[in-house]
């Protein structure tokens, strides 16, 4: 039999095709792909179309974070009168959004998620309380340089009484955070879910004290006078949470004075006497330092009585070696993710690790300089890895490349630096299709053969670094903006072959591109402001080049005032550069 010849012409005998299959089966078919891709099918014929908005009419859950500049408010709006009554959770990245977008959102959500609230006020709140009517219980913020009033959120907690999850994971301007938290405290007597940057230690004295008892916890001190991980702050935490199952404490400010500040084995023996019900463990210090004091007899401990967990992440323990963590890996034979980083392990942990834990998909071993080709080679045997951070570790050579994926062909995310990589080991990476993060560091024998192997074999790439790798021109990463056109982060620092034409691709080819740091890539010129407007979703860009000039920098910053520019290292601030020039 011949072709199939369309005498009705372009596209209408595939149309009127599809309009003779029964709606259920366009519906069937069309709820396995992607939610996002929905829009674009439906803008083929009349009959997917109608097929999408039964989808979506039956959704349940709606991620729509990672859509880029195609959510605007006429977009948002139009979906939104399509969401039935079935819709339960929704994540939205609000970035393109007016204030008054969400007066749009369905009735009945229950879990809601905001990113992206960079520079929005309290009137967004408002919508939101307007639109919910009480109905959420799981509430999450996030935006950096965000207005919004203490006042806007406390109206938000007292209109939702249910809540048990709260999560404000902002550096907001000119607002105590502690003073939202403590209201939620007031308000929500449900609330077992906590994330939150910068609180005090009388902040958790006074949830203790309203009888709040959480099970999550995720904290992260950025300023000195919030609550750091040190003794004291375990044991009000211990205290306060009988039946923690998740803790995650992130600090990144160091106060090198008194022994207050530290962390020794007193802290982690309460934690493992009292927090037997942990899960998930994340304890990330902000130097090695601050670890000085804890023992590897404390860490055992730790392993020995939280027979339960699943995660463990212990960054900067000078002192986690074998030892300690034999004990955590025999002892918790359901680890699904651990996190050395900094530590002085070796590789026989790595082995005795593949042998034991055969559920472990995250691997985490950034900075650990004892390790050596053996012990990595050891990971081929965990079978189901898909996230391996080995930035600055010892030990890689394309052969062991090979060995991991070869053995993992699940990996998703691979984080190298400093290693003897050659193309060859890009090579090996393609063959794992599923790849989504990729960062090769300072290896300066990868070429744009390597890139271009990546770009054929990985295209469902979503971050991609290859900083410091200086053989790389622009013909490699325009092959990754042509195969990889889900990209959202790009980081191609010290680059010094790269010029304007490969950001020309990266932004006309990765409609979705939100981060670009190009910093000390001297052949980039004002040529390149014209390219970076072409990128509709950019919202931080990272430049250093002797031949950009202030006039054309301040010309695209007052053309994009939302994005967030940094040349040489320092914020772009258009107000400073007026001033400086009076």
């Amino acid at each position: 039999m011949g072709p199939a010849v369309n005498s009705h012409g372009p596209g209408i005998g595939v149309s009127a095709s599809l309009e003779l299959l029964p709606i259920e089966i366009l519906t069937r078919i069309l709820s396995l792909i992607r939610t996002h891709d929905l829009t674009r099918a439906a803008q083929a014929c009349k009959a997917l179309s109608d097929a999408c908005d039964r989808v979506i009419g039956t959704l349940t859950h709606l991620d729509l974070k990672n859509v880029g500049a195609n959510l605007d408010d006429f977009t948002f709006s139009k979906l939104s009168k399509k969401l039935g009554p079935n819709l339960k959770s929704l994540d939205v990245d609000c970035w393109h959004l007016s204030e008054d977008s969400l007066k749009n959102l369905p009735k009945g959500l229950e879990e809601l998620a905001l990113c992206g609230c960079d520079l929005h006020t309290s009137r967004i709140i408002s919508n939101v309380i307007d639109s919910t009517r009480g109905s959420l219980r799981r509430f999450a913020w996030s935006g950096f340089g965000c207005t919004p009033s203490a006042g806007a959120f406390e109206r938000l907690l007292f209109n939702s009484p249910n809540l048990t999850s709260f999560r404000i994971d902002s550096l907001i301007q000119n607002i105590d955070v502690n003073v939202v938290v403590r209201a939620m405290a007031d308000l929500c007597p449900f609330v077992n879910d906590l994330s939150a940057f910068d609180l005090t230690m009388e902040t958790f004295s006074y949830i203790k004290q309203r009888g709040t008892q959480l099970k999550k916890l995720r904290h992260k001190r950025t300023l000195g006078s919030s609550m750091g991980i040190t003794d004291a702050s375990l044991v009000t935490i211990t205290l306060m949470c009988p039946s923690l199952e998740e803790l995650n404490l992130v600090d990144e400010c160091f106060l090198p004075t008194g022994v207050e500040n530290f962390l020794t084995d007193t802290g982690l023996l309460v934690l493992a006497e009292r927090a037997a019900t942990l899960r998930k463990l994340k304890l990330k210090l902000a130097r090695p330092e601050v670890a000085e004091l804890c023992s590897e007899v404390a860490v055992m401990e730790l392993a020995s009585l939280c027979g339960k967990l699943t995660h463990v992440e212990l960054i900067n323990f000078k002192r986690l070696s074998d030892p300690p963590a034999y004990e955590l890996i025999q002892r918790c034979p359901r680890l699904v993710e651990v996190d050395f980083s900094y530590s002085s392990i070796t590789d026989a942990t790595l082995e005795l690790l593949s042998e034991h834990c055969k559920g472990i998909r995250t691997v985490r071993v950034k900075g650990c300089r004892l390790l050596t080709s053996r012990g990595l080679r050891a990971l081929e045997l965990c079978g189901s890895l898909e996230v391996l951070n080995a930035g600055s570790a010892s030990g890689f050579s394309d052969s062991v490349i090979s060995t991991i994926c070869s053995g993992n062909p699940n990996l998703k995310i691979l984080v190298l630096s400093f290693a003897p990589l050659t193309d060859n080991a890009l090579k090996h990476i393609s063959m794992c299709h599923h790849m989504q993060g990729l960062a090769i560091h300072e290896c300066n024998r990868i070429t744009n053969v390597g890139l271009n192997v990546i770009a054929k074999g990985c295209p469902q790439l979503r971050f991609v670094s290859f900083s410091y790798c200086e053989r790389i021109t622009d013909a490699g990463v325009i092959a990754l903006a042509e195969g990889c056109s889900q990209l959202m982060k790009v980081q191609l620092d010290g680059c010094k072959l790269l010029s304007n034409p490969c950001v020309r691709a990266l932004c006309q080819k990765a409609p979705r591109l939100r981060y670009l740091s190009m910093n000390q890539c001297p052949k980039l010129s004002d040529d390149v402001f014209q390219h970076l407007l072409d990128g509709a979703s950019l919202r931080f860009i990272v430049l250093g080049s002797p031949k950009l000039s202030t006039e054309n920098t301040m010309a695209f910053h007052l053309k994009r005032q939302l994005v967030e520019l940094l040349i040489d290292g320092k914020r772009f601030v258009a107000s400073t550069v007026i001033s400086g020039k009076k």
